[in-house]
């Protein structure tokens, strides 16, 4: 394992954990910490914002629905823990746990009966809370390779604004809670694909820039 590889792997430390306020890097194989996000929090961000699909469709039962032009007003950043093992290759563990989502979008339904049908389109603002995620990555040379994700379903909590009946939206609420549940977790679910995209992009800039500076 050459010397840049380790210093390399200290530098990524250092950014994702700030630097402040946490124990020093343990001599032991395999180090634990809290890890302060803040640094990463624009670029986490952006991924997030670049993986959201443009439109939602479902239906449920005689209703169907269209999600379009989905916002996030505010990032609530999950705690983490980082462990570090030196292996070869460099495999770094990387947990996350209770971040949260609000947002909101723009919905759009048309209900069938034996009365007739009916359309009617709103306004849905949404938290999702109990964002978590599990990821393994490894440094193979140049480039930070992710081995795997997974993430759990979040709490989706939506709150639909219209001019039609209440009740008729408590079926798409319940329906587009259960989509935008699948939406997220899972290995290739949002959250996994937003922090694969995390490390595939912005790790590799940041090697690149290190390679650059050691020559």
């Amino acid at each position: 394992m050459s010397a840049i590889t380790i210093a390399l792997l200290t530098f990524l430390c250092l950014f994702l954990i700030g630097g402040e306020g946490h124990d020093q890097v343990s001599t032991n194989d395999v180090s634990k910490r809290n890890v302060n996000l803040n640094g990463i929090k624009n670029l986490l961000l952006a991924e997030i914002q670049r993986k959201i699909p443009k439109d939602i469709k479902g239906k449920s039962r005689n209703v169907r629905y269209h999600l379009s032009k989905v916002k996030i007003n505010k990032l609530q950043l999950p705690q983490s823990d980082l462990r570090i093992k030196r292996l070869n290759p460099l495999t770094v563990e990387w947990t996350a746990r209770d971040g949260e989502i609000k947002g909101e979008t723009n919905w759009w339904f048309r209900y069938k009966s034996w009365l007739g049908q009916y359309t009617d389109q709103g306004h849905v603002s949404f938290s999702t809370k109990r964002i978590g995620f599990s990821v393994t990555a490894v440094l193979a040379g140049n480039r930070i390779r992710v081995r795997n994700c997974f993430s759990n379903p979040p709490s989706v909590d939506l709150r639909i604004r219209g001019r039609l009946w209440s009740w008729i939206y408590q079926l798409v609420i319940k329906d587009s809670k259960n989509d935008f549940r699948k939406m997220l977790a899972g290995s290739n679910g949002l959250i996994c694909k937003s922090v694969k995209s995390l490390l595939n992009r912005g790790g590799n800039a940041v090697m690149k820039l290190f390679n650059n500076f050691n020559g």
